[in-house]
């Protein structure tokens, strides 16, 4: 059998011998042999930036990366069960951030921040190519250009900026060579939907004024206009641009009018809700979509709206996950009596300023009752600061949250930084995932709690600071308390009021709640749901709580056919699904928090899928089927069953 540099240089020069399911790298290999000179044997190291170097390329991007990190571990906590790591890199393929699990032996240390992936020095790759081709990438294993990487695999999806350019890559990577094609695939559309995601939530934030139209394009993929008050274009996203072959660079307002029909009533939306849209081109052809108001300015001044609005009725049943428009309590309550009686507390102590520690599963809405908290307090008009305790590198958060002069490290900005809690003052600083802070940053953090100065790294200066602390775990504090993995005094600076979120499968309004989510995501497309499809929504445990029912939804209705979601585009693993007419013994849909691409026989993709899923994670788990099982989400005779429809024996 040939080696694999041999197979690299026998495709280049003679490519009618790669299989078509290989055709996909022949470009960028040619690429690498003839434009950058490589040889397909072994890389060597991959070049890495210096600390000082990684804070500039995380400066260049600081008004984006705010919205990046969220969707990082947004992405991280899906993909990563079954091994892979998520980072984003900027548009010269420089590692800018990453989530993983670095004790797992699926994990690459070629990842770490500052890593620099480009294919002209580490060949075909997802980062290098993606940014190479500005497009969605996807490399499986051998795929790969050098040696060195043939283990691995990656995804990466483009992020183009408001005005068109290209500025970083979200990708996901694995070292496992037994990892199934399909398993890949569906990883690559969940990336796919997370960066569609975040460069939506970007090009709001700067067209927060203006009316945004997303529109469908024939392909299924969204695209995003901004209009102004006299239905001038003022903005478009990539897609829109290549839809109507639009500059791709630089932008002069123009009519709407110029490409669509006139029809000025079709756009009557109002500030902060979303109304259905239909705009014909004018070739005649039409596009669908959704017309958004414009965009509150702040928290204080929808506060201010709310305020001068008649008192509507409580949205209870709205999901609160993943939305753009800010919840207020009482919709994050919805109608679950212990989460109403929370929002009653808080109420009462908006005022008095004392620490509030959210404890709750992954995905039960922490953070969306932080912001809610902070819009309805005296502190609304001043700044909401977020840190992810957890989502960035353990040697950056204690500068991150205290700041630092300039000079201070090796690496420090000239300048210095004010640091979080600096940047929150007269605000509200939201720590999540504070269950995961190194322990030595605990006592730190301890005393500014009791003290309210803080000193930035290098300086004897101390300011002092006001801020409305907000903390969120999803850990169980009390065993790590007793393992001295958290510090009690600090759990007990921090509980002045603690708020225990139930995940969605306890609440009493879950029925409301899963409707709502149907409402504002089928729904605005048009589609409607199977009364299966509807009962398996009910009866499914919801590991990830909202933002996989988010997630469930959505996916589901970018799959269903028909305009109708039937219970396979579902994917989900805990519910029995009917078998399909033409294979019997087929066994039910994909793992939790997967994707799958729109295709004919998504059934027989999907059953594939699954049994490629389930066999890597019982491989990830060391061939522990419990253990592979709480990984999953299931149950251990669910798993089984799943086992025994697969055809897969005890012993792989």
């Amino acid at each position: 059998m040939l080696d694999h540099s041999r197979k690299v240089l026998a495709a280049v020069q003679a490519p009618a011998t790669l299989p078509v399911a290989r055709e996909f790298p022949l470009r960028s290999w040619s690429r690498c042999i003839e434009e950058y000179g490589l040889e397909p044997g072994t890389c060597g190291p991959v070049a890495r930036l210096s600390h000082r170097e990684i804070n500039d390329a995380r400066e260049a991007l600081e008004d984006k990366l705010a919205f990046a990190y969220e969707e990082v571990d947004f992405l991280y906590s899906i993909v990563g069960r079954i091994g892979y790591c998520v980072t984003l890199t900027n548009a010269e393929g420089v590692t800018v951030a990453e989530r993983a699990d670095h004790g797992s032996r699926f994990y690459s240390d070629t990842e770490r921040p500052g890593s620099i992936w480009t294919e002209r020095h580490t060949g075909t790759n997802g980062v290098g190519t993606c940014l190479r081709d500005a497009g969605v990438t996807s490399v499986y294993l051998d795929e790969h250009f050098f040696e060195d990487f043939i283990e691995m695999s990656c995804a990466a999806v483009p992020l183009f900026a408001p005005d068109g350019t290209l500025w970083a890559a979200m990708n996901i990577t694995v070292r496992n060579p037994r990892l199934q094609r399909e398993t890949h695939e569906i990883a690559l559309e969940v990336v796919r939907k997370s960066a569609e995601r975040l460069s939506e939530a970007i090009f709001r934030r700067a067209h927060s004024s203006r009316t945004i139209l997303k529109l469908w394009r024939p392909d299924g993929q969204p695209c995003l206009l901004a209009i102004d008050a006299d239905h001038a274009v003022v903005g478009a996203d990539i897609g829109a641009r290549q839809l109507l072959s639009l500059p791709r660079n630089g932008f002069t307002p123009f009519s709407l009018w110029r490409l669509f029909t006139r029809d000025p009533a079709a756009l009557r939306a109002r500030s902060g809700l979303s109304l259905p849209l239909e705009l014909v081109r004018l070739d005649g052809s039409p596009l669908r979509g959704y017309a958004f108001g414009p965009l509150q300015e702040s928290p204080a001044a929808a506060q201010r709206a709310r305020a001068a609005s008649p008192p509507a009725a409580p949205a209870p049943s709205e999901p609160v996950a993943r939305e753009a428009t800010p919840v207020t309590l009482d919709q994050w309550a919805g109608a679950e009596p212990r989460m109403t009686r929370h929002v009653d507390i808080l109420r009462r102590l908006n005022r008095s300023g004392l620490p509030i520690l959210v404890l709750g599963e992954t995905g039960v809405g922490k953070d969306a009752l932080a912001r809610a908290y902070h819009a309805e307090s005296p502190r609304a008009a001043q700044p909401f600061v977020a840190l992810n305790c957890a989502a960035m590198p353990e040697t950056l958060i204690e500068s991150e949250l205290f700041g630092y002069a300039g000079g201070a490290f090796t690496g420090a900005r000239k300048e210095g930084s004010a640091g979080r809690f600096v940047q929150a003052h007269g605000g509200t600083l939201f720590l999540d995932e504070i269950g995961d802070m190194p322990a030595h940053l605990q006592t730190r953090l301890l005393r500014v709690l009791e003290s309210g100065e803080v000193a930035p790294l290098g300086s004897g200066k101390v300011q002092r600071v006001d801020v409305q602390v907000i903390a969120a775990t999803n850990q169980k504090l009390e065993p790590r308390i007793a393992q001295g993995l958290f510090r009690a005094d600090l759990y007990y600076r921090l509980a002045g009021v603690v708020i225990n979120v139930p995940a969605l499968r306890e609440r009493a309004d879950k029925e409301a709640v899963i409707d709502a989510c149907i409402a504002r995501t089928a729904g605005r497309l048009g589609i409607r749901v199977a009364p299966e499809a509807r009962r398996i929504l009910l009866l499914h445990s919801w590991p990830g709580n909202l933002r996989e029912l988010y997630l469930v939804v959505s996916r589901a209705a970018s799959l269903a056919e028909g305009k109708r979601i039937e219970p396979h585009d579902l994917l989900l693993p805990d519910v029995p699904v009917p078998e399909a007419p033409q294979r019997a013994g087929a066994a039910a849909p994909s793992l939790p928090g997967a994707g799958e691409r729109r295709v004919s026989g998504v059934r027989a993709r999907v059953d594939a899928a699954e049994r490629a899923a389930i066999l890597d994670m019982i491989e990830t788990c060391g061939g522990d089927v419990a253990a592979a099982a709480q990984a999953l989400g299931l149950s251990r005779a669910t798993l089984y069953r799943r086992l025994k429809a697969h055809g897969i024996t005890r012993g792989g």
